[in-house]
């Protein structure tokens, strides 16, 4: 390999890592947090427009954005972390945990890793046993 390109090579790699972790950065900060935040919002906004605006049967004093955010924060924040509970406890949440531990490769190393452990463990006390007995 020329010189010329394995100095470059060096120039290079420093900075593909730096835009590496400035892009899990955005994406994590997007993804988590702002993309979540939004969509909220969108589905605020839509259902408000969607729903209240267009009810007859609200008096129209009742039809603000504001009454409808109070209300919404009331009603479904505390009926999703239900949801959410639920779904942990007694839905296809653990299934769907123990299928990406059976899928996942680096799962499966770790389990047979710990069946290793699990099988010295029972010989070094077997040992242990056996050292005991002869004392």
């Amino acid at each position: 390999m020329p010189l010329d390109l394995i100095y470059m090579k060096s120039q290079v790699r420093p900075l593909l890592v730096m835009l590496s972790k400035w892009r899990t950065f955005f994406l994590r900060g997007h993804g988590n947090w702002f993309a979540y935040v939004m969509s909220m919002l969108n589905f605020v906004t839509i259902s408000f427009y969607l729903l209240i605006e267009n009810l007859t049967i609200i008096p129209e004093e009742w039809k603000r954005f504001r009454y409808y955010v109070v209300l919404f924060l009331l009603v479904y924040l505390p009926l999703a972390t239900i949801v959410g509970y639920l779904d942990m406890k007694r839905g296809p949440y653990r299934v769907e945990q123990r299928l990406a531990r059976e899928m996942s490769p680096l799962w499966q190393e770790v389990f047979r890793e710990l069946e290793e452990i699990k099988e010295r463990e029972k010989q070094i006390l077997l040992i242990v046993e056996k050292l005991r007995k002869n004392e």
